[in-house]
């Protein structure tokens, strides 16, 4: 995964468009914010839709890992080093002493995309990618 997506699947494209790459259940194309599980995707791969277009791709679970190689139970020390110079640290909302880990993009990138890593005891716990606002959602779609 990539701030701009995951495989297909692009960041930015319309409920139309991502129907034409990979399969997903109905959806309210028009809704403020709705999660589609695309049949293809590994356990855990959601694709969070916001007014009609692809807003972020959230990932729960192992066996998905990110461009530069970080998945759900690395440590914290992993992204810090997968990343250098590109992470900001926040306390996380809900986990004492857990930590938002969030991933600007290389200065070539796109400047309205992360990527978010959330870690509990020093281990990422799950990850998302997308554009900004709706990648530092914290409670999905509230």
């Amino acid at each position: 995964m990539t701030p701009d997506g995951i495989g297909a699947i692009r960041v930015g494209m319309s409920v139309d468009d991502l129907r034409r790459v990979v399969d997903v259940p109905t959806a309210n194309a028009t809704a403020e914010c709705s999660y589609v599980h695309p049949s293809a995707a590994p356990r855990g791969v959601l694709v969070m839709l916001a007014r009609g277009q692809v807003a972020r791709i959230d990932v729960d679970s192992t066996g998905v890992t990110s461009d530069a190689g970080v998945a759900v139970g690395d440590s914290a020390a992993h992204v810090a080093d997968a990343y250098a110079g590109r992470v900001s640290a926040t306390p996380h909302r809900y986990v004492p002493g857990g930590q938002y880990l969030t991933v600007r993009p290389s200065p070539a990138g796109d400047s309205t995309r992360r990527m978010v890593f959330e870690t509990e005891n020093g281990r990422v716990m799950r990850f998302r990618a997308g554009r900004l606002p709706e990648v530092e959602w914290v409670e999905r779609c509230g």
